[in-house]
């Protein structure tokens, strides 16, 4: 794990350039993916499954049968905690929902705004080493608030062809019926674009890896994503006061979900930096594999501390980074809040884990990374939503104001825009 003592700003800017998410490395191999499905449809599809995946299936196999569905059982203690889970995440996510708003003007003339929700969504649940049934719920939940018709979710199958069983049975918990056995950039296309057996849909939610992602980025204008994510990131800013107990539990807790993670202390006390390297030492140990030799890897990859004179500091370095997950593990946490100006999700305090984020104490963990956040913001009710505008002219507002938006128009050179507006001004005398 690299340690650097109080940087500079110019030094942090090149190490978050440096490992920001690149995908131009394999845009090209993907796009060869992407455009195969478009054009040969059901038969690329069946070629990339039986190359990529676990399981090569044809046809109907790559959908789940209503029989799948509903003969899957988990047990009591998974039903009850995602009960739980689910309500959690509706709680909070049910303060977003957006409503149509209109208003009349001086003149009478009518103007507004309808929420819609998006038709059709499909989201991508990640399913290599592990299968995040969390994020099928984070996603799904505000779909489903937002009034979404058609909700899809696209997961690979395991060796035996069959998806997770939590995965189904959140699926059928949730009212979610139409499930394909599939991942990758080839299930990216095929819900893009749609095949013999897979039908498109209008927007992807979900995160993948790099080449889901790539895929993502390349799928845009045929179809809506919700962001392109990049491997999770998770800096801590932490005073003398914080556990390194605590500092360190959580960043393993990070560093466990891929190699590619990134984490990172800022601190300005050096026992702490001390501290919370001797921890990560003897955490490590305790933690079975694989998740020690992929935390291991992390760490030494993309690990980093960060020693400041003070903590103000170490908030403006944060901000550079603009990191997925940010955790205030100071005295006072509420007093930095106003400070942090990017950051995908915020944890205050010693016992705001990261980790409660994850497994629904409300906000959403599908959130942007590689500095995202600085003009993006983390899945909500209102990714599922879209507005439609209305306007009704008046004849009032016609003759009061008609001279007034031909001159706009003019002055823009746009003669016959000008003229339509007068037509119904002397229509209107």
């Amino acid at each position: 794990m690299k340690v650097l003592i109080e940087p500079t700003c110019e030094q942090i800017e090149k190490i978050v350039q440096k490992r920001r998410f690149e995908l131009s490395q394999l845009e090209q191999n993907v796009k060869s993916i992407v455009e195969d499905v478009k054009k040969n449809g059901q038969v690329a599809l069946e070629k990339y499954i039986a190359m990529y995946e676990r399981c090569a299936l044809k046809k109907e196999q790559i959908v789940v049968s209503k029989q799948e569905l509903e003969s899957v059982r988990v047990d009591e203690r998974f039903e009850r905690a995602c009960e739980e889970f689910i309500e959690r995440v509706e709680k909070f996510h049910s303060l977003h929902l957006e409503r149509s708003i209109w208003r009349v003007n001086e003149f009478g003339s009518f103007t507004a705004y309808l929420v819609k929700p998006i038709e059709s969504v499909a989201i991508y649940v990640p399913a290599g080493k592990k299968v995040y049934f969390s994020t099928l719920i984070m996603c799904a939940v505000p779909a489903k608030i937002a009034g979404v018709e058609r909700i899809v979710v696209a997961c690979s199958a395991m060796e035996d062809g069959k998806i997770s069983p939590y995965v189904l049975y959140l699926c059928r918990r949730l009212g979610i019926e139409e499930i394909y056995k599939m991942g990758g950039a080839h299930a990216i296309s095929a819900l893009a674009y749609g095949t013999e057996i897979v039908k498109r849909v209008d927007k992807i939610v979900g995160p993948g890896n790099i080449y889901v992602s790539c895929a993502k980025r390349l799928i845009v204008g045929d179809c809506g994503i919700d962001s392109i994510a990049g491997p999770t990131e998770l800096l801590i800013v932490a005073d003398g006061l914080a556990k390194a107990r605590f500092v360190a539990s959580d960043m393993l807790a990070q560093a466990e979900h891929d190699e590619n993670a990134t984490v990172c202390l800022i601190t300005n006390d050096e026992d702490l930096l001390d501290g919370t390297m001797e921890e990560l030492s003897k955490q490590l140990s305790e933690l079975d594999e694989p998740a020690r030799s992929t935390a291991r890897s992390c760490l030494e990859r993309n690990g980093l501390a960060i020693l400041v004179k003070d903590i103000k500091d170490a908030v403006k370095i944060s901000n550079i980074f603009s990191p997925e997950h940010l955790q205030l593990m100071t005295k006072d946490p509420w007093s930095l809040l106003s400070d942090v100006k990017s950051a995908g999700s915020i944890f205050l305090g010693s016992f705001s884990a990261e980790a409660f984020g994850d497994y629904g104490i409300g906000p959403n963990h599908v959130l942007p990374t590689s500095t995202a956040s600085r003009f993006s913001s983390g899945l909500t009710v209102q990714d599922f939503l879209k507005k439609i505008f209305v306007t009704q002219v008046s004849e009032e507002e016609v003759r009061q104001r008609g001279a007034w938006y031909a001159s706009l128009a003019r002055l823009e050179g746009f003669e016959a825009h000008a003229r339509s507006i007068e037509v119904r001004l002397e229509g209107s005398r």
